[in-house]
């Protein structure tokens, strides 16, 4: 059996899984709940969301573009914007969600721009280890003030903690490394042979130089990391505010967590258990579960939709 054979067999049997939790969903809600719900939202808060997106859309790739800069290469914020879309949409519809699109970035930047492989991998790899940084950090944050609050000591959210805990250190430590001088993958990849293993050597060495030569680069990424963060909570806040449901701060801590730790289901795109977070989440908050179902069902038609404009805009761009 071909290993393409196989990968298709994968995403088929984990594509299942989600549907099948994305039915279980849907039958744990009467739709006549759901359409009262969703029958809320009125033209213009649709619209108000819309421009929310879109400005979302047009702030993922500003860390990326500061650090091209300091690369010294300059590329147009509108291309970059293309890339970061196509990349988002072959990671929303493989498996997982935190990983799958970057190669594509590195492809666009050296086959479009005549970038060395090796500085693109870099800006790609400097750009992905602070956004993971930033969202296990909130991820870590948001389970804390949750078990602070005991709001919700039923739950098994307490072993989830230090997974959170564990995954923030990998990319903290990573760049603690790389200020350092270490080079951990070029250590690991030391003995190995080829252009792929000699690319990957370069681009950790202009990592670790550039993150030592230019730190205000990670206190930069940081920032918008958490500017993107700010806009992506307000707009959760805001779309439960139209569909008729003020939360507090703690509940709507934990309406972020759990769609958090709903992204590391291996479906494409966490087809069925964003949904089923959501839901859980309400209902153990003493809400109605519909909240739960309709929010994550516009989460849904908005990441759609943003994955097939990024493939739109990959395939206009090849043609």
């Amino acid at each position: 059996m071909s290993r393409r054979v196989q990968l298709l067999l994968l995403w088929s049997a984990l594509l299942l899984i989600g549907a099948v939790l994305l039915t279980w969903s849907l039958q744990s809600v009467p739709f006549a709940d759901l359409g009262r719900v969703l029958s809320e939202l009125q033209a213009w808060q649709i619209a108000l969301l819309i421009l929310v997106n879109v400005a979302l859309v047009f702030l993922f790739p500003l860390r990326w573009s500061q650090i091209l800069r300091a690369q010294s290469f300059k590329i147009s914020y509108l291309q970059l914007t293309r890339y970061r879309l196509l990349a988002f949409a072959i990671s929303y519809f493989t498996p997982g969600q935190h990983f799958g699109g970057e190669p594509m970035q590195v492809l666009s930047l050296r086959n479009r721009h005549g970038i060395s492989g090796s500085a693109a991998l870099a800006s790609v790899t400097l750009d992905k280890v602070i956004e993971l940084f930033a969202n296990f950090a909130v991820l870590a944050l948001g389970l804390a003030l949750v078990l602070s609050s005991g709001m919700l000591a039923a739950l098994p959210l307490a072993q989830a903690l230090p997974l959170s805990l564990g995954l923030l250190l990998v990319p903290a430590l990573y760049l603690g490394m790389l200020r350092g001088g270490w080079l951990p993958f070029g250590a690991l990849t030391k003995r190995l042979v080829g252009r792929l293993a000699d690319g990957l050597r370069n681009a950790e060495r202009q990592l670790g130089k550039l993150s030592r030569q230019q730190p205000r680069l990670l206190w930069q990424g940081l920032l918008i990391a958490a500017l993107v963060w700010v806009v992506q909570i307000f707009e959760i806040w805001l779309t439960l505010v139209f569909l008729g449901l003020n939360l507090t701060a703690m509940e709507l801590s934990l309406i972020i967590v759990a769609g958090r730790l709903a992204l590391f289901a291996p479906t494409p795109g966490a087809l069925g258990a964003l949904e089923a977070s959501q839901i859980l989440a309400m209902h153990g908050l003493g809400y109605d579960p519909a909240y739960g179902l309709s929010l994550g069902l516009l989460i849904r038609a908005r990441d759609i939709i943003f994955g097939l404009t990024g493939l739109l805009l990959g395939t206009l761009k090849r043609s």
